[in-house]
């Protein structure tokens, strides 16, 4: 085994060879103290990406054009930094739009302008190059919104609490908004001059 040399700041090297790997962590923790080095971790910006790059609408997407084959194809134009293929909430199943965010504006605007009007697969894609002011919220962010939700994992959430076993405080519960709505559909009815005879089961 190796000498083991105790070197400054409570750093301890097992080899002597290792000591340079020491001398450098020491020099850094320096430079953080005198406020001479930078932030290694910051915190992602959106606004300033967002501005910086350039957001392309695509429509009428054909079967099967999702989200690899979207940025494979769209590689051709530029460097794609983002894909999004619009989903059903409950199925999961593409809606037929989505969206691509090239690194530059000037990239999405020669996309948009190639690709508009473009017959693929029987279908003429939409393309159009959004601004920023009319950019959607909470597009390609991590954090998503409960509304938000992706389909699959929305499903889930959806049979989950369809099928949670209820205590005897919210089946009551259940019951009486049941029967408010009721009596509102009703009254409603009776304002139109239809009237119905429901009672509610108990």
């Amino acid at each position: 085994m190796g000498k083991t040399t105790k070197a400054n700041n409570g750093f301890i090297s097992l080899d002597p060879k290792d000591d340079k790997n020491t001398k450098k962590t020491r020099s850094v923790i320096t430079k953080i103290k005198k406020n001479d080095i930078k932030k290694t971790i910051r915190r992602r910006n959106t606004e300033s990406l967002a501005l910086s790059r350039g957001l392309l609408y695509i429509g009428h997407i054909p079967h099967g054009f999702y989200e690899e084959e979207m940025k494979e194809y769209f590689s051709q134009f530029g460097r794609v930094t983002n894909v999004k293929v619009c989903r059903s909430r409950i199925s999961g199943k593409s809606k037929g739009y989505g969206f691509v965010e090239f690194l530059t504006p000037e990239v999405a605007k020669i996309a948009s302008e190639t690709m508009n009007n473009y017959l693929m697969f029987k279908k003429r894609v939409v393309a159009l190059f959004i601004p920023y002011e009319k950019r959607p919220p909470f597009l390609f962010n991590s954090f998503i919104p409960k509304k938000l939700l992706p389909g699959k994992l929305r499903q889930e959430r959806h049979v989950l609490s369809k099928n949670k076993r209820l205590d005897d405080r919210a089946v009551v519960r259940k019951k009486t908004l049941t029967t408010i709505r009721l009596k509102n559909k009703l009254e409603n009815l009776k304002k139109r001059g239809i009237e119905c005879d429901i009672t509610p089961l108990e």
